[in-house]
This record gives C-alpha cells, sequence and structure tokens, in this order.
C-alpha cells in the first residue's frame, strides 16, 4: 500500500473535527465524499470495530490492522456509491470480512473461531473446566460450516443485529435468523456432554 493511499485520523483536533464528533452517521458519509476531516471520524467511530472483525478471522494482529487500513481505503473509495439504506457499520464490516477472507483463502489457512473470554472462575479446577469447555466450542463453532460460522459470529461475538447481519451479508432477514438457528442447534448438539 503506497503512502499515498494511507488514511489515518487526525491525531490532534482541528476546526472541523469537533463539528464531525457530533454528526450523525449519514451526515459524515454525505460529507465524507470531499471532506478528509469527515471521514477521518467515520474511522475514529469504526476503527476498533472493524479490526476486531479482522481479527477474528485472521488471529494475526499484523494482518488485521493491513485489513482495517484497506477497508477504510476501500470505503474512502466506494463512498459516492455507498447505499444510504445500508448501515455504515455493517458496510464496513463486510468490506473488511471480505478482505479477511480473501487474505486467509490467500494462505491457505482455515480461520480459528473465538469466543469471548470468560473473565469468571472459581479456583482451578473451575477455570480448567471453563477453559476445556471454551476450546469444545472454539473447535464446535469452527467446524460450522462458513455460512452458519460467520452469521453466528455476528452474532453471538460481534453482537450485531439481525439486521445489521442482513445488510452486512446481504441476505434476506429471514435467511439469516435461519441461519443463526440452524448454527446453534449444530453447537447445542455438539455440546451435549456439557450439560
Amino acid at each position: 500500500m503506497g503512502e499515498a493511499e494511507t488514511i489515518t485520523p487526525n491525531r490532534g483536533q482541528r476546526a472541523g473535527s469537533a463539528h464531525w464528533q457530533r454528526a450523525s452517521e449519514e451526515e459524515l458519509i454525505v460529507a465524507a465524499v470531499e471532506n478528509l476531516d469527515a471521514f477521518a471520524e467515520i474511522i475514529r467511530r469504526h476503527q476498533h470495530f472493524v479490526y476486531g472483525a479482522a481479527m477474528r478471522i485472521l488471529k494475526n494482529p499484523a494482518v488485521a490492522e493491513e485489513v482495517a487500513q484497506e477497508t477504510f481505503i476501500r470505503a474512502h473509495r466506494s463512498l459516492a456509491s455507498f447505499r444510504r439504506e445500508a448501515h455504515v457499520r455493517s458496510w464496513l464490516y463486510r468490506i473488511a470480512t471480505n478482505l479477511a477472507t480473501n487474505a486467509v483463502t490467500r494462505a491457505r489457512e482455515l480461520p480459528a473461531a473465538v469466543v469471548p473470554e470468560k473473565a469468571e472462575h472459581r479456583g482451578p479446577a473451575r477455570a480448567l473446566e471453563q477453559k476445556h469447555l471454551r476450546e469444545d466450542l472454539e473447535s464446535a463453532i469452527e467446524r460450522l460450516p462458513m455460512h452458519l460460522r460467520e452469521a453466528f459470529v455476528m452474532r453471538e461475538v460481534e453482537h450485531m443485529s439481525y439486521q445489521e447481519i442482513a445488510d452486512a451479508t446481504g441476505l434476506g432477514l429471514n435467511t439469516v435468523r435461519t441461519r443463526i438457528l440452524r448454527a446453534r442447534r449444530s453447537l447445542r448438539h455438539e455440546l451435549e456432554g456439557w450439560r
């Protein structure tokens, strides 16, 4: 990626930055076509989310950072064609996951599923049990077909709404619900021994 293509939010507050912090997502999208301060605010609002989405697929901080950067570069290039009825977060998620999936395919690696860490432990035996449960759950999620895993992770790990998932994947709302339901059923079946 060339130096001219690098897009980063401004470190210091410039005159227009405070204005953009109060702007709605729609105002930012319209203004960001020609105003880099407005686009910097989009980056500021969504950079951690985009990095997290890439990291969940890639498991490599350096590559996830590159994918996040490329996500914002591509988003900036296609601002003029952004459909206003879609959510910005869903749109960015779709770009990031497509880029991350392509990176995985190029590296010929399978992504490992991510499950949020459980902070609650009650002694060494409980901690070990939680660790084994988490490993089994991660393995079960990893074995899900990609289309079910993607929907499940968006809902349960990224905490996206069904509508955001539909927007991000281009699927109908009922299809999203069905995929998440099928993923949950499959995981329940896989983890029956933990009940």
